[in-house]
């Protein structure tokens, strides 16, 4: 069994993470205080293809399967997962739920979708639309809310996503398939995550490369090496677990991505922190801010619920 990508997926992969860590990645703080896409990178993301990366060729986008949306929001994540999470509720959930529907203004970033679970007629912290909302309500339906979302909410992580509560209103039905919209919010939350947990590592490695203590680098101790390894063997494990969804798009295995994922780069993150030492805590160093964007996305408990509820049948 070859688990390797294909020459596509890796491309894909590639020039995302090369425009993420050297467009992203050095004002990813700044980003973050954003409150939602700035015009300079929603005009690079858009000149990147990546609005329409899942829409079909015939609507304008590149018609693309849920394993390059992972690869591109993994790769996102890893740099900004605020941005990240902005465009992949936009690309992967918001676009499933108007399937049928004309999405090509969606596909060139003319327009910006969003998606958010919603109860209690309210959709809870939906990335800000400039068009629709999409909202997954506690019946299953799909709800159409034309009227933009109100004033980007103070969160604790994610703030370059400009998230809001959204009053449903008189939202109206619309004709989607509401178990393949949830499974791409799943895969979006997953893929996002571990993308901000693989950027965490990676700034923990370095860091342990550099920082030296007792005349020796911080890497040479075998305490931080066990965090290195571990952070490697989780992010290997949650990576395949997430491929799988994407090429499965069902939502046992979304879920079951999610749920994995969540745990997994909880520990990830909280490790990279820990090597920093007390540096962690300071926004000198980036490994505070995936932390706190993988506990705002996590929703272990509802994914479980999702998996358990398929294995009972």
């Amino acid at each position: 069994m070859d688990l390797r990508l294909g020459e596509l997926h890796q491309t894909i992969r590639d020039a995302t993470r090369t425009f993420a860590r050297k467009e992203l990645a050095p004002r990813a703080h700044a980003l973050e205080g954003a409150g939602g896409l700035s015009a300079e990178v929603r005009a690079q993301l858009a000149e990147l293809g990546l609005f329409g990366l899942t829409v079909p060729e015939e609507e304008g986008g590149a018609g693309l399967d849920g394993l390059a949306f992972a690869v591109a929001a993994e790769a996102l994540g890893e740099a900004s997962p605020d941005v990240a999470w902005r465009w992949a509720v936009h690309a992967g959930p918001a676009m499933a739920g108007r399937a049928g529907t004309d999405r090509s203004a969606f596909a060139e970033g003319r327009s910006l979708a969003s998606y958010a679970a919603a109860a209690g007629g309210r959709a809870r912290l939906a990335p800000l639309p400039t068009d629709v909302l999409v909202a997954h309500d506690v019946g299953g339906a799909l709800l159409r809310v034309d009227a933009p979302a109100g004033d980007a909410a103070a969160t604790l992580g994610l703030g370059g996503a400009g998230l809001s509560d959204v009053d449903l209103g008189d939202a109206t039905t619309l004709e989607a398939d509401g178990a393949t919209v949830r499974a791409w919010a799943d895969l979006a939350a997953a893929a996002t995550m571990l993308g901000a947990a693989a950027g965490a590592a990676g700034a923990a490695l370095a860091y342990a490369k550099e920082r030296t203590q007792f005349g020796r680098p911080l890497g040479a101790f075998q305490a931080i090496q066990w965090k290195i390894a571990d952070a490697a063997t989780d992010l290997d494990a949650a990576r395949l677990l997430v491929w799988r969804a994407g090429a499965a798009l069902s939502p046992a295995s979304a879920a079951a991505a999610r749920a994995f994922v969540a745990t997994k780069a909880s520990r990830v993150c909280h490790d990279a922190l820990q090597v920093h030492g007390g540096y962690g805590f300071t926004k000198e160093y980036p490994v505070e801010r995936p932390l706190r964007a993988v506990r705002m996305l996590a929703g272990r408990d509802a994914a479980r619920a999702e998996v358990a509820a398929a294995a009972l049948g």
